[in-house]
């Protein structure tokens, strides 16, 4: 009965500009019949029915507070779609506690795997347009033609009770029949391609433009036929075949797009010609593509692009559209080319500016596809008001009136509110009008106001670590003087830079391969550590431990010969040094020594530090090793160790791990006292140490590391607020938590938003993931939350709050009574010179680190002190501080704070 159900629902109607194909609307006569087309899984309560304006839609129970071990809530409907000509899954979903929930997604099963795609809980029905390019793959789909179930699935952050709608889902083809083809690259380009397009399909889901993601394959195979544009990301591989099937498709009348890898035939269809790539000269010339004029709705796009093709047009319908200036406005070269069979940009698109890219790429597409102009216009108005972590103006304004800000900054809040009343009249009757893209760009005004005004509400905090990760090594599209020029105006700490791997460095290195970057543009790690002096910012090497994803085939092939890589369950050698193999744990102790003896680092950051899944490393070393530990052979190798000998397994695991980062954190600590050891961790503590074999709490306990950076990448609030929790409960102050915020995939003022909520569960510090160096957010920081400079908390002295109230590894509450405390001066911490004395004050702060009274004198070195917190005094979430100065054996001095765990305090349920 629920398969011909299904098979009834699948109507072909008409919407505007799109067809669609009606999966299901949930008008079932009864709830009886929707339970038998929604199936629950395990645990799931049975689907209801909820309101959805005037009609019923499936109502998702999630009672995560009722039912603590229930990690989420997922229904299955069985049906039989060709959803191959979609362009887009459509469909509108309700949360009622975004608090309780980590994500949601929607699955499309085909063949041994399923089509996914996130979807980020928010309060109330939202409607979503899902373009199937932005989806994601588990396991091995057998193809959009066959979709056999389709899941709905809620996951669990909190024990809360909740609930979920789900309506309306749909399948649109488009008029637009736009499609992005992923590029493929070979080798070493083989990262950078899927890393670039990946960014630009970011771009164009955001923007709001439906499309279909092709393979390169499926593009020889003819699947452009039926599509209007096809945008090539960075394509360097194209096949012949594949370039002959594009030239078919514009000779049908379809318009091409490509950035950077411009095959020759692909030139002279587009008009381009005298191609020569140029590297900058000086070292911003192309920092922005500013419009000619041709293309009216261009804007002006930061790129600070470290390379690009120069080109002329070539004939009378080649023109060009953008150029490229430096940060003088300075033109510096032909950028952008429009024709009448499409456009070529001479670079890849960045990760700087990411606004500026989606309305880039809006303004390409819609001259080509005009189409696509009133949804993305709905969207960007529907998105405008949407700020930090408040979806509506009224949320936002709400917050602003209680900031307490002075009054030249209330004055700028005021009269940035008012720039948003006008964008917004705007924004709503050039809709009206059916201008489409000024009401984008009005919208983008809205929002652009409502953010400045967001921005420099927020205050900066006296005492926290502030850095970003630089995956690039080389400071992105910036020189290292640039950014470390830009990382100071924004009063940030440091930088930590991926400098080498496991088997390749940036470095004039002994003992790795040179990598293409230091061959040509030299030695990264003392062009930053050069630039980080200059400026006083601090450098915190980092190393992919372990892996050989980008290590020259040689090094790889030497490592595969010597039984030095990872074996797994399936006894496949992966692309990874085998933890336990003792020439392995010589080298990577080695080559990070080798950076600590040859430069003056401020640090040095373990990235990878694990094992890459729970299936391994199953090699005869790790046999050998593990059957001297038990002292017996084990027998069906290696199933027990999935099996009866699972627990000593995954311990061993572990042990492998943190042998290397105690070798290391001792030994180099004695080759250069002060140099502060750190760690990028996985987010899931605990179970890091069953599926990664990572035991970072331990690091922190046994003070292997100075600070920890657990990963927090999510664009959900509520469970990047979830993740914090963990890890500040788990590290217990230790050492400080600086927490991972995923900055590239997330808009600034949401950025600045977790910063906040880390700040407020106890986060001592914060770690920015971002593309580019380049990136225009510092500026935005440094109008509030990082405005004034401040104290770094892992540069204290060594200092240890115990509590009877402590719960490991949970959030500390007391209820009525007094909080005791014991403060231990355990000793003055790793530093650079001798300690002569530390004096100072133990005071209580509120969750914003603002002292609310002084407790005592700090102990002296060796020495403890204890205090008592009256409970009712002092409710809310409180931390105490060690607030003092280092005076060093050459009389300099040094501020300090150093914190402990926080503490939720309440009064007792008789007051």
């Amino acid at each position: 009965m629920r398969r011909h159900i299904s098979v009834l629902c699948l109507l072909l109607v008409t919407a505007g500009h799109a067809e669609v194909k009606l999966i299901d609307d949930f008008r079932y006569p009864e709830v009886a019949a929707l339970r038998d087309a929604w199936a629950p899984l395990p645990g799931t309560p049975p689907a209801d029915f909820m309101p959805h304006g005037n009609k019923d839609a499936l109502r998702i129970t999630c009672p995560f507070a009722t039912v603590p071990a229930l990690a989420g809530c997922s229904y299955d409907r069985e049906v039989a779609l060709d959803l191959t000509g979609a362009d887009a899954i459509s469909l509108d979903f309700y949360v009622d506690d975004p608090a309780a929930l980590t994500s949601c997604a929607i699955f499309f099963h085909s063949g041994d795997g399923w089509y996914c795609h996130p979807i980020t809980p928010v309060k109330g029905w939202q409607h979503l347009n899902l373009p199937k390019g932005t989806f994601g793959v588990e396991g091995q789909p057998g193809g959009w033609d066959r979709v056999d179930i389709v899941r709905i699935s809620a996951y669990r952050a909190k024990p809360l009770n909740t609930y979920c709608g789900f309506d309306n889902l749909q399948a649109r083809t488009d008029d637009t029949g736009i499609a992005f083809i992923a590029g493929t690259g070979s080798g070493a380009n083989a990262l950078m391609v899927r890393t670039f397009t990946e960014l630009a399909s970011g771009y164009l889901g955001k923007a709001g433009v439906p499309f279909i993601r092709l393979t390169e394959r499926e593009v020889e195979s003819g699947a452009l036929a039926r599509r209007k544009l096809a945008i090539f990301p960075l394509n360097p591989d194209l096949s012949p075949q594949a370039l002959e099937r594009i030239r078919d498709f514009v000779d049908g009348g379809g318009k091409i797009i490509f950035f950077f890898a411009l095959p020759e035939p692909m030139a002279k269809l587009l008009g381009v010609t005298n191609l020569q790539y140029r590297q900058p000269s000086p070292g911003d010339q192309f920092r922005e593509v500013a419009s000619s004029g041709v293309l009216p709705e261009l804007p002006t796009m930061g790129q600070h692009s470290w390379g690009a093709n120069l080109f002329d047009p070539s004939g009378p319908k080649a023109r060009i559209a953008g150029q490229w200036q430096n940060a003088a406005g300075e033109k510096q070269g032909n950028a952008l080319l429009i024709s009448d069979n499409g456009a070529y940009l001479g670079h890849v698109l960045t990760g700087a500016d990411p606004a500026g890219k989606q309305a880039f790429l809006l303004a390409l597409v819609g001259h080509f596809v005009p189409a696509v102009w009133e949804e993305a216009a709905r969207l960007a108005l529907e998105r405008a008001e949407r700020v930090g972590p408040y979806t509506e103006r009224a949320e936002l304004e709400r917050y602003l009136a209680s900031a307490n800000l002075g009054q030249a900054l209330a004055d700028r809040v005021k009269g940035s509110l008012a720039q948003a009343e006008v964008a917004s009249a705007q924004a709503t009757q050039l809709l009206a009008d059916g201008q489409f893209s000024k009401s984008i760009a009005a919208a983008r005004q809205l929002h652009d106001s409502l953010a400045e005004a967001y921005f420099v509400a927020h205050k900066p905090r006296t005492a926290e670590f502030r850095a970003a990760w630089d995956p690039s090594g080389t400071g992105g599209s910036a020189t290292w003087d640039e950014a470390m020029r830009r990382l100071k105006e924004a009063n940030f700490h440091a930088v930590i830079p991926n400098l080498w791997s496991g088997g390749l460095a940036d470095y004039d290195s002994k003992l790795l391969p040179h990598s293409a970057t230091f061959n040509q543009r030299g030695d990264q790690i003392a062009q930053c550590v050069a630039a980080g002096k200059k400026y006083g910012i601090q450098v915190h090497a980092w190393k992919i431990n372990l892996k050989l994803a980008a290590a020259p085939a040689e090094f790889e092939a030497r490592m595969r010969a010597e039984g030095r890589l990872l074996v797994n369950g399936k006894g496949e050698m992966e692309r990874e040094l085998c933890p336990s193999n003792p020439l392995n744990l010589q080298l990577e102790i080695d080559t990070m020594l080798e950076v600590v003896s040859n430069y003056d680092v401020d640090g040095i950051h373990f990235d990878y530090i694990r094992y890459p899944h729970d299936d391994g490393c199953y090699c005869s070393g790790c046999r050998q090793q593990f059957e001297e530990r038990l002292g017996r052979r084990v027998a069906n190798w290696p199933q027990d160790c999935r099996g009866p000998l699972k627990e000593e397994w995954m311990q061993f695991r572990c042990d492998n791990i943190t042998r290397l980062v105690r070798t290391v954190s001792e030994r180099a600590r004695k080759l250069k006292p002060g140099l502060k050891i750190s760690a990028a961790v996985f987010w899931n503590y605990p179970q890091t140490k069953y599926t990664v074999g990572q035991d970072w709490v331990l690091w922190c306990k046994q003070h292997y590391l100075d600070f920890v950076c657990p990963m927090s990448y999510t664009d959900n609030d509520a469970w990047f607020a979830a993740q914090v929790s963990n890890h500040v409960n788990a590290a217990a102050s230790a050492i400080p938590v600086y927490s991972g915020i995923g900055a590239w995939q997330i808009p600034d003022d949401q950025t600045v938003g977790q910063i906040e909520i880390a700040r407020g569960l106890g986060a001592d510090g914060f770690v920015l993931w971002v593309e580019d160096l380049a990136t225009y957010a510092f500026p935005k920081f440094a109008e509030g939350i990082t405005s004034q400079p401040a104290v770094i908390p892992h540069e204290g002295p060594q200092v240890q709050f115990t509590s009877p109230a402590d719960v490991d590894g949970k959030e500390t509450l007391v209820a009525g009574g007094e909080l005791a405390m014991k403060i231990e001066m355990l000793g003055p911490g790793s530093q650079r010179q001798q300690v002569a004395a530390v004096t100072g004050k133990l005071q209580l702060e509120d969750v914003t680190g603002q002292k609310l009274t002084e407790l005592d004198d700090l102990p002296a070195l060796g020495q403890s002190a204890e205090v008592r917190i009256n409970v009712t005094k002092w409710t809310g979430i409180i931390r105490v501080a060690a607030v003092g100065t280092m005076t060093f054996a050459d009389g300099t001095k040094a501020p300090f704070v150093v914190r402990s765990r926080p503490y939720s305090l309440r009064p007792s349920r008789t007051n």
